[in-house]
């Protein structure tokens, strides 16, 4: 007997992602943007406290949301813990995107954006970087007129780690009256320069995501805000 079981069209259509995911711990990791000398020996100690009681239980999310939320100075409310920022993503598009919507993007850039925009059937615009990977700043402004429901914006961005500067995200969010703005701050440790203060200055939703993998060598220890 042959069984035919249904997929999706957005599925079966769109680009695979296929990341390396084996036979890497005995090289030097650059592909996925690990901290390569790993975490501080304060988190190394914090972890060795864990009982088996503890590793054991699912865990309890309000006291760590509090704590965190005081660490980036925004409100427990303003702050999700997820599985990591790929997880953050996918709970961002289940409440902010539905089939069909306009999804924009500037390449290159981190592909779980274009990943998760094509598993959810959006349709996606395309800006790229310049010869010299500066952003498309201008075009960006000009495709913010037309209304797309979302603006992924990697800052530093993932791969070139070119970053955009203070105004002229500021420029975007002041033109962004109808489009929820995405600031991927996975990398913003290194850069000196977050948006995660400016939740509540704009119009416009201004979503940060961070991780573990980068400023805080955990990539282990999934959370995101």
């Amino acid at each position: 007997m042959r069984v035919h079981l249904p997929v999706r069209k957005a599925i079966l259509n769109r680009r695979t992602y296929e990341a390396p995911a084996e036979g890497r711990s005995d090289k030097l990791r650059l592909d996925f943007n690990e901290n390569t000398t790993g975490c501080s020996r304060a988190v190394r100690r914090a972890l060795s406290k864990l009982t088996c009681k503890q590793l054991a239980m699912y865990p309890e999310y309000q006291a760590p949301t509090r704590r965190i939320a005081r660490y980036f100075g925004v409100r427990a409310e303003e702050l999700l813990l997820t599985n990591g920022g790929d997880d953050a993503l996918r709970v961002f598009f289940d409440t902010f995107v539905e089939s069909g919507s306009s999804i924009l993007i500037c390449e290159p850039t981190f592909p779980m954006y274009r990943y998760y925009a094509e598993i959810y059937g959006a349709r996606i615009s395309v800006l790229h970087y310049g010869n010299e990977m500066e952003f498309p700043l201008d075009g960006v402004i000009a495709a913010l007129r037309k209304k797309p429901r979302v603006l992924f914006i990697a800052n530093p961005n993932n791969p070139t780690g070119t970053l955009v500067q203070k105004e002229e995200v500021r420029k975007i969010l002041k033109a962004a009256t109808h489009t929820a703005v995405v600031m991927d701050e996975a990398y913003a440790e290194f850069s000196g320069f977050s948006v995660v203060r400016w939740i509540n200055e704009f119009y416009a939703p201004v979503p940060r995501e961070s991780r573990c993998s980068g400023g805080y060598g955990s990539s282990a220890e999934r959370w995101c805000d």
